[in-house]
């Protein structure tokens, strides 16, 4: 159970923080993945070192969100786009 709630924990942050679907972070070679999540956590460090909260998480990132907060962007990732 270690094993798996570690392994789960790291497709978590991945997905939360940086936005990578669960099948991405499943993907990805496991030293990347690695340094993915060593980075953001030098980064929420360093928000916390300045008092404040780290400002790129995916979970702040959904259009209505961002629309709220004046952010829209100009076009849809690529990866968000559909087919008609």
């Amino acid at each position: 159970p270690n094993d798996k709630e570690r392994l789960l924990e790291q497709h978590f942050l991945l997905m939360y923080y940086m936005g990578f679907t669960y099948r991405e972070s499943y993907n990805m070679p496991i030293k990347y993945r690695m340094w993915f999540i060593k980075r953001t956590g030098e980064e929420i460090s360093k928000a916390a070192d300045k008092n404040q909260p780290p400002h790129n998480a995916a979970h702040g990132q959904d259009p209505d969100t961002r629309m709220m907060q004046g952010l829209q962007r100009g076009q849809v990732p690529a990866r968000l786009r559909r087919m008609t």
